[in-house]
Formats: C-alpha cells, structure tokens, sequence
C-alpha cells in the first residue's frame, strides 16, 4: 500500500514538475536522476546468483526447470523491450511520456521482488515463472523510460557524459550493497541460507526503490518534446537501418559485453582452480569499489578526448590486464587481487560510455525524423546487450569440450588448465581488438556535435511552431 500511495502522490504532482524547454542540467540535477539506479542495480547479483540456488537447494524445483524459466523470461524480453521502447517514444500525456511509464513501473517491481525473493515451501515453477517474468515486465517498465529519460535531459555532449557518468555511479554503489548484503549475512549473522540473503536483499530493494524513484519524479525535470509527426513502428525501424552510427555502436556493444560475459562465465573457475584464490566475495567488494572511484578519472578522459577514446582506452587496459592474468602461476594471489582491481578501474567506462554515445547517435535519427526517439534505440541496445550476455552460455561447453572437469575433487591438468587460461583472457582480448577499431575510428566526436545539435534544434524548433499552429486552428475551428 505504501508503494501504491507513493505513485499516485507522484501522478498528483509530476505535471508541475514538467520542463516546457531545454534549460542546463546541473550536476546535483544528474546526481539525483541517478539515484534510481542503485536499487535497481542490487538486483542483479540475487537474480544471476541466489535465485537458481534458493529455488532447487531450498524449494526443491528442478535445475532444468528454472534454466527453462530464465529462459523464456529472456525471449519474454526481446519482445517486450522494443515494444516499450515504441510505446514510450509515441504517446504523450499531460504528465510527460517517461514519467508516467515510471509511476507505474514501481509498484510492480516492489511486489515481483518481494513475491520471487520471499517464496513459500511450497511454490512450483509457475510460481517461479510468473514473478520471474512480472519482474523482467516491470524492468522494462520502470527502465527504459528511465534510461530514455537520461538521454534527453541534454542534447550537449559532455552534459550527456556527466549524466550517465552519475547513473554509473549509483549501478556501481549498488553492486557493492549487494555483496556487502551477503557479506553481513554471513559474517554478522553467521547465516548462509538462501533464503535469508535474499529476504535481506527485498527489505533493501522494496525500502530504497519508491523512495529514490518518488525523489527523481518530484525533482528532475521532464523535457517537453516537440510534436512531430507520428512514426509508425515499421517506418521507426526503417529509419533505424539508415542509421549507420548506430549499427557501428551495436557491435561494439556486442564486442565488449560479449567478451566480458564470455569472460565472466569462467571467472570462478579462474579465480580459484587457475590463481587460487578463495577469498571471491572480498574479490568483488574490492572489484567494484575501485569501480566506483574510477568514474571521474574516465569522466575526465571522455571530456578531454571523447567518449569513444575512453572507451578506447578501457578496452587496451583490459586486455593487457587479462594478458597479465594469464602470466600468472598458481598461488600469486596478491598479483592477481592487484590486476582484478585493475580490471575494475575499468568496469564503469564499459557500462556507461556506450550509453552516453548513443544519445549522440539518436540525434541523427532526430535530424531526419524530427522525432526523438531514445527510448526505441535504447531497447534495441539493451537488446544488443542481452544477446552479448549469452556468450556466456558459450564458454563452458567450450571448457568442457577442452577436457576440463568442473566435478568436485577432480584435478585438471596443465594441458586443461592452459584452456582455461586461453578463453579466460585471450579469447576476449582478440574480440576487444575489433572493437577497438570501431571505437578509435568513431567519427562523431565533440566539435562535429555541436554541428548536429544545431541541427537538432532547428528540427524541432519548426515542429514546436507548426504545434502551436495547428492548436490555433483547432481553438478557432471551435
């Protein structure tokens, strides 16, 4: 009821909060708009971690049956994203086209929380299933508005650098509540359950969700976009396919989350069988705090050489970081905590500066159109982005086809053990060589966006008059 109380509160006063025009967004500005992003961001770790664990160890639900629901939630996804993106972009109402979708986002993802992360003994795969995917609804609900939101706040290039470098923040924040979650549960609590760490998680996500996002509502300003003429969904995504800039930026994205899922995959295994290390939860509070310290030196570096430098320079740090790993022998620990942190220093130029490209790219698409469309092009990236995650699913048949054992009390020999070193680091690193390409070769840089952002206004300052005409025709019609 609380959460319910607090959208229709924010329903009752969005429409004062609205901005009728492009004024400066300030830095505290952007620091609250990002605030959203943290509670947000805490669900990631229980969903890729706790859930299979609490549903077949705890519940007694077959492992093949929860693999079958996550994925269907992941077809359930590639439908739903661009279909919201679509609607989001189209409809407008009295109080803006992303607030709304916002208000009611939050209340659904506050109960698909509270139900997956709090079942009952006795709860079946339809149990499961249906607040998996209520849960991945309410995401798309609540964050593709939001992310579209972000985008529009500024159409100046590094203005949109500082606003998705204070989103990045809070995701980062979010990762380390996360494990320090766990971390408590188990040191503080001497409790390793599953069903306490994530019943910890919802107290967490269902206190901190409605009152960041009632925040966000009440404080940050919408942008009041001029009407253009409206696009159908086949048109939308024919002028997609005549965006070049914006294919060019999909494949980097499929690249590095690509690499760095296929990556990920093996991490575990990397960390304890090829390093080893025992010690994985502290690894990754030291891992995204270095994170999180990290973003204003790629805010500085985005500001001084452009995003896609940044980027640039993320990627060959990474691959020398994981060439490094590599080099490593067994038992260099205290090497292999330096070079995660290392790799960690880079965690947030991967997640927000492709962001922040493309509500630069969007803007040709606005050039043509006259109507900006972030939301659309955001779920066609995200989309982009979950296809990059299933290179995960990838990399450890390939383990397995190699030889290596991943049984328990089975050892794996050097030749087993060099594989897994091999698509561990080198297997990314060689993805992360063509993006690079892509990345250093970008041609829209700061001065010729500025080009663009005239352009952009020009566009639109025609609409907002041919707006206001058509609303005085219809005044003396009347």
């Amino acid at each position: 009821m609380a959460v319910l109380g607090v959208t229709f509160c924010a329903f009752a006063i969005i429409k004062e909060h609205q901005q009728t025009n492009m004024t400066p967004i300030t830095r505290s500005t952007a620091w609250i708009y990002g605030s959203v992003s943290l509670p947000l961001a805490i669900i990631s770790y229980p969903l890729a971690v706790w859930i299979p664990r609490l549903y077949s160890t705890e519940i007694g639900i077959d492992l093949g049956l929860i693999g079958l629901v996550i994925f269907c939630a992941a077809i359930f996804d590639a439908i739903s994203d661009p279909a919201m993106g679509f609607m989001s972009d189209r409809f407008q109402t009295r109080w803006g086209r992303r607030k709304p979708w916002i208000a009611i986002g939050v209340p659904i993802y506050a109960v698909a929380v509270w139900m997956l992360l709090n079942p009952d003994q006795g709860s079946t795969v339809l149990y499961l299933a249906l607040f998996f995917i209520l849960l991945r609804l309410a995401t798309t609900i609540l964050g593709l508005p939001y992310a579209a939101w972000g985008m529009e706040l500024s159409t100046e290039y590094h203005t949109r650098t500082m606003i998705q470098s204070a989103r990045e923040k809070y995701v980062l924040a979010g990762l380390i509540v996360a494990s320090a979650i766990v971390l408590i549960s188990e040191e503080v609590f001497d409790n390793r359950s599953a069903s306490f760490v994530l019943s910890n998680f919802s107290w967490v996500i269902v206190t901190l969700l409605p009152l960041t996002a009632l925040i966000v509502l009440l404080k940050v300003p919408e942008v009041a976009v001029p009407l253009a003429p409206r696009v159908s969904i086949v048109a939308s995504l024919r002028q997609m396919t005549r965006n070049k800039l914006f294919f060019r930026l999909l494949m980097i994205e499929l690249l590095i989350a690509g690499g760095e899922n296929f990556r990920n995959t093996l991490s575990l295994f990397f960390v304890q069988d090829y390093v080893g290390a025992d010690r994985v939860g502290r690894l990754y509070v030291l891992y995204f705090g270095v994170g999180l310290l990290a973003i204003p030196v790629w805010d500085w570096i985005a500001r001084r050489f452009g995003k896609h430098q940044s980027l640039a320079t993320a990627m060959v740090m990474v691959s020398i970081i994981a060439i490094a790993c590599f080099m490593l022998d067994y038992g260099q620990v205290t090497e292999f905590y330096v070079l995660f942190a290392l790799k960690g220093f880079c965690f947030g130029a991967f997640a927000y500066l492709p962001r922040a490209m493309l509500a630069d790219v969007v803007d040709f698409d606005t050039v043509r159109s006259g109507t900006a469309r972030p939301a659309s092009y955001f779920a066609i990236l995200g989309f982009m982005t979950k296809c990059a995650a299933s290179f995960g699913g990838l990399s450890l048949p390939i383990l397995g086809f190699v030889g290596y054992s991943v049984a328990r009390n089975v050892t794996n020999g050097p030749t087993e053990l060099m594989w897994l070193g091999i698509l561990y680091a080198i297997v990314p690193t060689l993805m992360f060589v063509v993006a690079f390409y892509l990345c250093v070769t970008w041609p829209l840089d700061a001065k010729l966006h500025q080009r663009l952002e005239r352009l952009v206004a020009r566009k639109q300052a025609r609409y907002s008059k041919d707006s206001v005409r058509a609303l005085m025709h219809r005044r003396a019609a009347q």
